[in-house]
């Protein structure tokens, strides 16, 4: 997985000396409550070094999970992803099976939001997919709670396309990335 440098971040590998940051971040309830259906508090050290295993599995042309690192003081504020989309998603989002899906996300930790952070690292991860397989649809999940989710999708040019179908108990927000070419396309 590539290294990604912005003006002010780097996005990178996790590691095993990150562990204390993704506990301390993923233990945090106002972090994870918009995560979707199956999120849970991480309790434990061992919890947090297997989740950075996980993330250092997800791999592919234009795909990964990133730690979100400030280049300046090397201090860790969070987590961005975009990873092959399930089957089950592409499902309770209407995307067809055979599509090459990915879907984006963040979160940040609390000292970290409302900074500009998360739409300067997806902007850079959204970059480098379309560059890596421009073919690639980018969507976002949003909970209709995530304000400043939502705010951070328009912010990024996503387009809102439509609601899940059944993805969890609330129906969640669909955005869609702007293909390189800047157009979207309905699923």
């Amino acid at each position: 997985m590539n290294q990604l440098d912005t003006d002010r971040l780097r996005l990178r590998s996790w590691m095993p000396k990150d562990a204390p940051f993704l506990l301390d971040l993923e233990s945090r309830v106002e972090t994870i409550r918009y995560l979707g259906p199956g999120a849970t508090v991480m309790m434990t050290i061992e919890q947090a070094n297997a989740s950075i295993g996980r993330r250092r599995a997800v791999r592919g042309v234009g795909q990964g999970i990133w730690a979100i690192e400030h280049r300046d003081s090397g201090t860790l504020v969070g987590n961005l992803l975009c990873k092959p989309m399930s089957e089950e998603m592409q499902r309770h989002v209407g995307v067809k099976p055979d599509d090459l899906a990915s879907e984006i996300g963040w979160h940040l930790h609390p000292d970290a939001q409302g900074q500009g952070f998360a739409t300067e690292a997806a902007r850079a991860v959204l970059d480098y997919a379309h560059r890596a397989n421009p073919h690639q649809r980018v969507f976002a999940i949003v909970d209709p709670r995530n304000e400043p989710s939502q705010k951070t999708c328009a912010r990024l040019g996503l387009e809102r396309i439509g609601y899940t179908e059944g993805y969890a108990v609330d129906e969640h927000l669909v955005y869609l990335a702007p293909s390189p070419e800047g157009r979207t396309t309905e699923p």
